[in-house]
């Protein structure tokens, strides 16, 4: 048996393609279907234990591969006659225990499934989300208009299906607070699970993708912020989709308080790719009231940009584990002058996935944090003050609140916004 999982996911175009290429040569493939959901988030040891079970239960030479949309296929060359009931049981197992570690997902019904190819590619195509009755001479099938289909395909309950929001926590030395919210669609969430069978290809599509994802979480926010948004809330967008008309119809529809409440953030790549225009959308979301920020700033980039001459309420600086190598206290002066220049809740740090990445934060002077590590350590808050503790846990609570789609399954409220006193230290 071949493995392997531990290369990068087949995007389903190669994947077909293959089956295609093996046919032309005479073979009739046999294959096998594991429909992973993609809300079990499977880490890369998890598929390496499916591929052991594998290897003990399936045929010889069975090739395996981790598809994009989370899936694994079994692929055989001739004819595949081995019982594979143990290895579904075993597979279930493995799965299982996924949940039990990530407190989110489910086991489908349908979880395996066996085709012939080509005999069964109608099949395929169905589970694949995808059209595989045409181009049987072995070609990709048709493209359509990347646009059209983009924004066909992703809905709005699509976005709010794949919405996350994270809180930004204050620390300081007698309690913590929750500032704010970050909400945001996860491409990886929505790639797996809406668009499975589109392929981005260049700058160009990534770019209207991203303004579509834009539009559409507008309408998001427009339709549920009420409800299910925090009070203070930060959204990412692109400096073109805050410049375009939707983002004045998206202003319209909002109320005062909405607006008061709201900043906008532009990640470091975009502004330095257009900064004339960046510069004059922080000026125009300041006529309106909202907030402006800089995102994903690294650590080693700090050295290039003047605190003191950004135009903006607010950064966000991403943290690097290397802060404790070899340029620690150059990058930490460096850090320690953009707290000082960025006071009152004006810098904040993300991508904190660890107890160090606080710990080396607040030494630096910085008081504002977000990450998994934050959000981790709500889940006892959360729980807390959970009204479905029977279902619930530290750990469901803290992904509850983390993805709303999980809240409103659950029937949870909202329960930390802005404001919000955690705990006295």
């Amino acid at each position: 048996m071949a493995a392997q999982t531990t290369k990068p996911a087949l995007t389903i175009n190669r994947f077909v393609q293959s089956l295609r290429k093996n046919a032309a040569n005479g073979k009739k493939p046999s294959l096998g279907i594991l429909n992973i959901p993609a809300n079990l988030r499977l880490g890369a040891e998890d598929y390496q234990a499916i591929t052991r079970d594998a290897f003990h239960n399936l045929p010889d030479n069975t090739r395996v591969h981790r598809l994009e949309n989370g899936m694994v296929a079994f692929v055989r060359g001739g004819a595949w006659s081995n019982d594979d009931s143990t290895f579904v049981e075993h597979i279930r197992e493995i799965l299982s225990e996924v949940i039990d570690r990530n407190g989110l997902g489910h086991i489908p019904d349908d979880l395996w499934h066996r085709f012939q190819w080509p005999e069964d590619q109608e099949k395929l195509g169905r589970l694949l989300d995808i059209s595989l009755t045409d181009g049987l001479s072995g070609e990709v099938w048709e493209r359509f208009d990347m646009s059209e289909m983009l924004r066909g395909a992703i809905t709005t309950d699509a976005i709010f299906d794949s919405c996350r929001r994270q809180a930004m926590v204050c620390f300081d030395d007698s309690r913590r607070e929750i500032v704010g919210h970050e909400i945001y669609c996860s491409l990886d969430y929505l790639r797996q699970n809406h668009l499975a069978s589109f392929l981005l290809e260049g700058p160009g599509e990534i770019e209207i993708l991203s303004r579509i994802l834009d539009e559409k979480v507008m309408e998001v926010t427009a339709s549920i912020g009420s409800s299910l948004l925090p009070d203070k809330l930060h959204l990412n967008m692109q400096v073109q989709t805050v410049q375009s008309e939707k983002f004045s119809e998206f202003v319209e529809q909002l109320d005062g308080k909405l607006i008061e409440n709201m900043a906008i953030e532009f990640s470091m790549e975009n502004a330095i790719a257009n900064w004339w225009e960046f510069e004059d959308a922080c000026e125009f979301l300041h006529t309106l009231g909202i907030k402006a920020g800089l995102d994903r700033i690294t650590l080693p980039a700090l050295q290039f940009l003047s605190p003191r001459k950004l135009n903006v309420d607010f950064i966000k600086v991403v943290w690097d584990p290397n802060i404790i190598g070899s340029r620690r206290s150059e990058v930490a002066e460096r850090l320690r002058e953009f707290a000082s220049v960025f006071s009152d809740h004006s810098l904040i740090m993300t991508r904190c996935d660890s107890r160090t990445a606080l710990r080396m934060g607040r030494s630096l002077g910085v008081d504002i944090f977000e990450g998994s590590y934050i959000d981790a350590m709500m889940g006892p808050y959360l729980h807390r003050e959970c009204k479905s503790k029977r279902r619930s846990s530290d750990r469901r609570c803290a992904v509850c609140q983390w993805a709303p789609r999980e809240a409103r399954k659950n029937g949870c409220e909202f329960h930390f916004r802005a404001g919000k006193l955690l705990a006295e230290i």
